[in-house]
């Protein structure tokens, strides 16, 4: 690996990162390293991370194996009513007046003539209408403020279509509608067809199917997955600098697509009778208020994308509404902070600004909630803020019981060894080094040189174990308080600190702006460990390891709550699991054996089975240890069977096989003595007085001898 040039380094090695594993900063650049500066300051850039390029937002559609989709009928049924009044109008091109209104309280014809011109109308039965010579009218489908939609036969193409009717008052409109529309070319975006001076009308694809909703079957990843699909066509439009201004349910169009793998679940987006181009002045006035962000918002004044990606955080909020009810099921609990995050009234700078940015954290969810049953779908892969955390934090579980336990041991009550606790928690400063630091914000990319320098001075002080010097960089970067990343590096000043509660309270606000990311959880689930709020800890750390065993910090924290919580067996499998992950293989397979077998004080912690006794020793014949490690694990087995059967010879020689690998003669002899101590005591069997020869003889043979 290449070397750290900081003069004032030591020559540390430079990490993934691009960082030195030493000092923690980025190397010098060639002239800098030559010019030998005796304390440079951290390169620019360094800030939040090494460049980093950002992976597919979409991933989450991968997690999702595609369902044939909802049965539709291949042609709506009728509509009951009647076209309303107000979108009644002459169909003749060169005449368009209104037609079949009322007059005087009494409701107007439905079927009749044009007055002005003598052409034919029927608003009532518009089967048998023709448009333009070669769209027959078939029948309704629906109504709205910009005009009434047709299901009509294209006799020339010889397939359905859509006619869009629009008065004369929307001509503006429809032409503005049908300039965005002709430039589109996205499968999540109903298509074009064309346009008829007639009416006007445009002709769009006729889509077959239902709008979104959730079906009985419907799994919930699978509605979270048509999210991802809307997003991408949000993408492709605001890269244009258009906003659709009215993403709804009924807007989204979930149909059943033949694919040469077979039918499949898809969704597309139509009416674009809202339309804006995003540069366009003056506030929105055509939006569907339920699903659009309140009045007097930011994004009524001057819209952005923000406006659709809001309407449509509302459409899923609607769509997945029950079945979101339990927090406690995989994800779920996420995907309320996500959609909070997307809708947010009161902090609307909160809210996401471009569609990959929520795709991003909707994914994340999607892969946590995929992760359970019955898909038990486990994905690793990097992250799209926060770089990798190869530290495992075993607080000690990973490696055999350190000799000083033994060599400091005292003897209690009939034999039991009074010794230092078989692991602990991870220290708080530690946890706070081991902590990714973020990489830089793909939606943020403008970031301040000088703002990134000073992270970067906020994290190297951290590493150094100068906490005070941490804040006052992070001070100097200038960060709102409320963005995601102020709040991740005041936890982690926090944690060096060892409050765990301050700490706790600032990554609940990273985890509320990305509750996709997997990290925050982790953060909250060793300041729950470190608060001993074990309920806690574990929900977070079983989520983290749930969704990937890849971050090992997170099952070995699981499998430390599960033993502290009394349930032995849950830590061992814990155990187990992570010993399929390689980089964690040997360290989970030593915290298996040790698990089955080590004892905590208290009536919740009973010593271990005969079951786990002899798994422990299956266990410890297949690892692969060094000779002191072995011996040291042997040692912790012997000690859970003296408890069982009280066999101080075993458990004696047990201890005195870890004498040779004892650094000092004082470790050693301490070591030997214990084992004496523990041997059984001498029990001399009394023949009592004899009389021989004149003289009294008392005499007896051991039953037992020390060796």
């Amino acid at each position: 690996m290449p070397l750290c040039n900081h003069p004032d380094c030591g020559r540390g090695e430079i990490d993934e990162q691009g960082f030195c594993d030493a000092c923690d900063r980025q190397p010098l650049a060639r002239d800098d390293a030559d010019a030998a500066v005796p304390v440079p300051e951290p390169a620019q850039g360094a800030g939040v991370g090494v460049a980093h390029v950002r992976p597919d937002p979409w991933y989450g559609l991968g997690l999702v194996d595609s369902d044939p989709g909802p049965d539709a009928p291949d042609l709506p049924p009728p509509s009951a009513d009647p076209v309303p009044e107000e979108h009644r109008f002459c169909a003749a091109p060169y005449c368009g007046e209104p037609v079949g209104r009322g007059r005087d309280g009494e409701p107007g014809r439905t079927k009749g003539f044009c007055a002005s011109c003598g052409t034919s109308f029927d608003f009532g039965r518009p089967q048998g209408l023709t448009i333009a010579g070669r769209y027959a009218v078939e029948r309704v489908l629906g109504s709205g403020a910009y005009g009434t939609a047709y299901l009509a036969h294209d006799r020339n193409l010889a397939t359905h279509v859509v006619l869009k009717s629009l008065n004369r008052s929307v001509a503006r409109t429809a032409l503005h509608e049908r300039d965005v529309l002709v430039g589109l070319r996205h499968d999540s975006i109903v298509r074009m067809l064309g346009f008829e001076d007639e009416g006007p009308h445009l002709v769009l694809e006729y889509v077959p199917g239902t709008p979104l909703t959730a079906g009985d079957d419907d799994r919930l990843e699978t509605l979270l997955a048509h999210g991802v699909r809307i997003l991408q066509a949000l993408d492709y439009l605001h890269a244009r600098g258009l906003l659709h201004c009215d993403v709804k349910p009924l807007n989204i169009m979930r149909f059943r697509e033949q694919s040469p793998a077979g039918a499949v679940d898809r969704v597309r987006l139509i009416d674009f009778g809202a339309v804006r181009r995003e540069r366009d002045e003056g506030p929105i006035v055509a939006y569907t208020r339920a699903y659009a962000p309140p009045e007097g918002d930011p994004e009524h004044r001057r819209p952005t994308p923000g406006f659709d990606l809001h309407c449509l955080g509302m459409t899923l909020r609607e769509v997945c509404r029950a079945r979101w009810t339990d927090r406690s099921a995989p994800g779920v609990d996420s995907l309320h902070l996500l959609l909070e995050r997307a809708t947010d009234t009161e902090r609307p700078w909160r809210r996401f600004v471009s569609a990959r940015q929520f795709a991003e954290q909707l994914s994340g969810v999607i892969r946590q909630i995929v992760a359970a049953p019955p898909t038990h779908l486990q994905v690793a892969r990097p992250s799209a803020l926060f770089g990798s955390m190869p530290e495992s934090l075993h607080g000690g579980l990973g490696a055999a019981r350190p000799l000083a336990h033994w060599v400091e041991a005292q003897l209690g009550e009939d034999a039991a060894l009074i010794m230092h606790a078989p692991f602990a928690s991870p220290e708080p400063g530690d946890a706070a080094t081991a902590l990714p630091a973020p990489l830089s914000d793909p939606d943020a990319p403008d970031m301040a040189d000088w703002t990134r320098r000073a992270l970067a001075e906020s994290r190297s002080a951290l590493h150094r174990r100068a906490p005070d010097h941490a804040e006052r960089a992070l001070a100097a970067a200038g960060l709102e308080e409320w963005h995601w990343l102020h709040a991740w590096y005041s936890g982690l000043i926090a944690l060096a600190r060892e409050d765990a509660g301050s700490a706790a309270a600032a990554f609940t606000t990273v985890r509320r702006a990305v509750p996709g990311e997997l990290i925050p959880q982790l953060a909250l689930g060793l300041c729950a460990e470190l608060q001993r709020d074990l309920a806690t800890a574990r929900s977070h750390y079983g989520a983290v390891f749930d969704t990937t065993p890849a971050l090992g910090a997170a099952g070995f924290g699981l499998a430390r709550v599960h033993l502290l919580s009394g349930e032995r067996t849950k830590a061992v499998d814990t155990a187990e699991r992570l010993a399929q992950e390689f980089r964690y293989e040997r360290e989970a397979q030593a915290a298996a054996v040790r698990l089955s077998v080590m004892t905590l004080d208290g009536p919740a912690h009973p010593i271990p089975t005969h079951d786990d006794l002899e798994r422990a020793e299956a266990r410890l014949r297949s690892l692969d240890v060094d000779q002191a490690a072995e011996a040291a694990l042997r040692a912790e087995i012997r000690y859970a069977h003296f408890l069982h059967h009280r066999d101080r010879e075993r458990l004696s020689d047990a201890i005195r096989e870890l004498g040779p690998h004892a650094p000092t003669e004082r470790e050693y002899v301490a070591l030997v003595d214990l084992a004496n101590r523990l041997r059984p005591p001498l029990r001399w069997r009394w023949a009592g007085p004899r009389r021989r020869s004149g003289h009294w003889r008392f005499g007896g043979t051991p039953s037992t001898l020390s060796s």
